[in-house]
């Protein structure tokens, strides 16, 4: 019988100032919302504004938030965006009073400019943190009490700091990965970072965009994704990739977190998964098409992998329309 474990919960607070960026907001909930559909984890959010309104992104895009903050309750992760207009929101008095969301959450994520704030209110105090890198001297400047650290992103306590999209998108992966597991963060990275249907694409480029995940191992999860229907064995792999079958094994245990077999497995079982929710095809055909060799042994598989039946994931056709007559 598959081990079948309950659904993890995660609650986010986002907190949004006039002139946020919306590359910056769905860097940090696009990944989870692939962890709650991937793994059904119970995970929400709650959009907030700095004073109830609704909130223009720097594109001009309205949201409007989902409660008053005084109606807020306690969260595991509270995120901050800060928008362009950082310097006025931090003079503001109400601003302090806008911030005490920090005090119901148990982790802080500020965003770009939202480490400006957090700073302005003095959360950072004695702390390091990050922004965005344009404005590392003058923060230095203005903050001598924030020890101003140019990474990628920081965490220094209850507080994370990030600069722009790509560094946001970094911290949320790594905080997937430490609340949900290495291999939960390596199938929402693929989702958005590891092309990996392009198997000529350059691999230096590749490289860079994936959070420093080694060549070698691109050329393995390339070989892999174009095999699905007819699996290759890992010693064909490793060969084909120039590397050994040991070399291979602990690379992806060093830098993927999980054996290269189990990754492959991974693969076959996301494209199943993909076709059986947006495809009409029988399992069976869905099991062929991605190298396993009955529908049962696609959905002992899964139901291993995911904890629950891959015919629960099957969409249900719209009815919305109107019933054919």
């Amino acid at each position: 019988m598959p081990r079948i474990l309950p659904p993890p919960r995660l609650t986010v607070n986002v907190l949004l100032f006039d002139a946020f960026s919306n590359m910056l907001l769905a860097c940090l909930l696009e990944p989870l919302r692939v962890v709650r559909d991937e793994t059904r984890a119970e995970l929400t959010w709650t959009i907030f504004s700095h004073d109830d309104a609704p909130v223009l992104s720097s594109s001009g895009l309205r949201i409007a938030p989902d409660m008053p903050r005084a109606e807020a309750r306690a969260c595991d992760i509270l995120i901050v965006i800060g928008g362009d207009e950082f310097r006025a929101d931090a003079q503001k008095p109400s601003l302090r009073r806008t911030l005490r969301l920090t005090k119901r959450a148990k982790t802080v994520i500020a965003a770009d400019t939202g480490t400006w704030l957090l700073a302005a209110a003095g959360y950072l105090d004695g702390r390091k943190a990050t922004l965005h890198w344009q404005l590392l001297v003058e923060f230095a400047e203005l903050f001598p009490n924030v020890t101003v650290v140019p990474d990628r992103h920081v965490r220094d306590g209850q507080f994370l700091t990030c600069g722009g999209a790509s560094t946001a998108l970094d911290l949320i992966l790594a905080e997937i990965s430490a609340r949900f597991g290495r291999s939960v963060k390596f199938d929402v990275a693929s989702m958005f970072l590891h092309d990996l249907a392009r198997p000529a694409m350059p691999w230096h480029h590749a490289e860079g965009m994936s959070s420093g995940l080694p060549a070698t191992i691109h050329r393995c999860m390339a070989i892999m994704a174009s095999r699905l229907e007819h699996p290759a064995t890992l010693d064909e792999i490793a060969r084909e990739a120039g590397l050994t079958l040991r070399t291979m094994a602990r690379l992806f245990d060093d830098h993927v977190g999980m054996p290269p077999g189990r990754y492959y497995q991974h693969l076959r079982l996301s494209r199943a998964r993909d076709l059986v929710t947006h495809t009409p095809l029988p399992i069976g055909q869905v099991a062929l098409r991605c190298g396993f060799a009955s529908a049962s042994a696609l959905s002992s598989a899964f139901s291993r992998r995911y904890g629950f039946r891959l015919r629960s994931v099957r969409r249900r056709p719209r009815t919305d329309m109107g019933a054919p007559s």
